[in-house]
């Protein structure tokens, strides 16, 4: 089947597309929500910046195919064959991965926000900058995984195979649960939490809205560029931090120690300064 006929089929109405050899079809930008490929064979199929939101790939063949930048939030891949995909960019929130296999695969800045990933086989993947937060990872081989830069809050990492996964500047909170008796130190990971020390951490260019890091210890922490919207820094000892072009608006700083910080370009719009006065003024110069 040529991408014409299949993007005419679904047009009609058809959806049932189930044990279909559509290998090396390209189907970027296609717009086919709900659609049926469970057992279907799109191994290096072009599925780029698709929208497969809700779409059936249970047990589908997708090796080395083209994800990049794809929707697939709320789909059905469990047990889907993904070896060396690339999807990075692509959005598996709410996705159901239960035992899929992405050895070697690609999730660059992938979000998978409450995914599914019971039993999945993720050893040698990239998931640098990833977002896994509320993902269900208990049981995952993750050896060799790249978890560099990845948002582990709340996640379930429980039973899960670590051995010589990268977890340099990943970022984690109280509720992520990680294999019992599993050693952080030394790993480059960051706990997220009121009181914890991250004095002289790099953390430029993170995403932390809304995070709770009240009376934490961030002297001379890099945090340039980065996301602190709404974040809760009352009482955090940012002496010496730099600030520059981070996003703070909304920001809670009340009794925080910002000497000699550098808040050069930072957006200060509605953020709390540490006298309690609402900042009025958006950007620093």
């Amino acid at each position: 089947m040529n991408p014409e006929e299949l993007l005419e089929k679904y047009a009609a109405g058809e959806r049932d597309f189930f044990l279909a050899n559509l290998t090396r079809i390209n189907l970027k930008e296609a717009n086919l929500p709900k659609a049926d490929f469970t057992q279907a064979n799109l191994s290096y199929a072009d599925l780029s910046q698709a929208n497969l939101s809700r779409v059936a790939l249970g047990t589908a063949d997708l090796r080395e195919a083209d994800l990049e930048g794809a929707d697939l939030r709320g789909s059905d891949l469990s047990g889907a064959d993904l070896m060396g995909a690339n999807l990075s960019n692509a959005n598996l929130s709410l996705a159901d991965l239960t035992g899929a296999d992405l050895r070697g695969a690609t999730l660059m800045v992938t979000g998978l926000v409450g995914a599914e990933l019971v039993g999945a086989n993720l050893s040698n993947a990239n998931l640098i900058g990833a977002n896994l937060r509320g993902a269900n990872l208990n049981g995952t081989n993750l050896t060799d995984a790249n978890l560099s830069n990845a948002y582990l809050y709340e996640a379930n990492l429980a039973e899960a195979k670590l051995q010589n996964t990268k977890l340099h500047r990943l970022l984690y909170n109280e509720q992520t649960k990680f294999p019992k008796d599993f050693d952080l130190t030394d790993t480059g990971a960051c706990l997220i939490a009121p009181s914890v020390s991250l004095a002289g951490m790099d953390l430029s260019g993170v995403h932390l809205p809304g995070a709770n890091l009240h009376g934490a210890d961030l002297r001379g922490a890099d945090l340039r560029n980065s996301a602190l919207i709404w974040a809760n820094l009352s009482g955090a000892n940012l002496s010496g931090a730099n600030l520059s072009e981070a996003d703070l608006s909304g920001a809670d700083l009340r009794g925080a120690n910002l000497s000699r910080v550098n808040l050069e370009g930072a957006n200060l719009s509605g953020t709390l300064m540490p006298d309690g006065v609402l900042h009025d003024y958006q950007h620093v110069c």
